[in-house]
């Protein structure tokens, strides 16, 4: 199969069947839904910074019995398509490959594809029954949290500035969103 690499600003959906897609063995930044894989392309630094930073802060104030993973797909069992967010915690599990169990908390840092994270992506996760959702804009210097009631995201928190507090489960993480978000 002849790779074509994103734009920077895009993402490039292939047509195939979950079967398909599951056999494709590219090494390559990509997920699988609406019937197609969609390669995206590496996260940029500053992305990465934030991810790193988070987890670190995750990582500290997690709950018992839960690991925090940085991008790592996910596919809850009957469901035939997997994403891949940037960071998830999770029940302890010995799976390797994708996590089939339901995360305590899924978060999505935006980069160029705005669209996927904050529609796509809000819908499946809410759907799929992650019961906590965070979303970082570092263009729009937030960070959103969202509680899952009945398979709908609400949202429960609006935070742009300072020394903020964000529940998720049973545990409340202090977050400096300028440190979190400084270049």
């Amino acid at each position: 199969m002849s790779i074509v690499r994103p734009t920077e600003d895009d993402l490039v959906r292939i047509p195939m069947s979950w079967e398909e897609y599951l056999a494709h063995d590219e090494l390559v930044p990509s997920e699988y839904y609406e019937g197609a894989l969609v390669l995206m392309n590496h996260p940029r630094r500053h992305h990465q910074d934030i991810v790193g930073r988070l987890f670190d802060v995750l990582r500290e104030t997690k709950p018992v019995g839960a690991g925090v993973t940085i991008g790592w797909g996910w596919s809850p069992p009957d469901v035939r398509e997997e994403l891949i967010p940037d960071l998830m915690v999770h029940p302890v599990t010995a799976e390797d490959h994708t996590f089939t169990g339901t995360p305590l908390l899924v978060v999505e840092v935006l980069s160029s594809n705005r669209r996927d994270d904050l529609f796509a992506k809000f819908v499946r996760y809410a759907r799929w029954g992650a019961r906590h959702y965070w979303i970082v804009d570092p263009r729009d210097r937030l960070l959103l949290a969202f509680d899952n009631h009945d398979g709908t995201f609400v949202e429960t928190g609006r935070h742009t500035a300072g020394q903020v507090t964000v529940p998720y489960a049973d545990v409340a993480v202090s977050i400096d969103l300028d440190e979190l978000l400084a270049p």
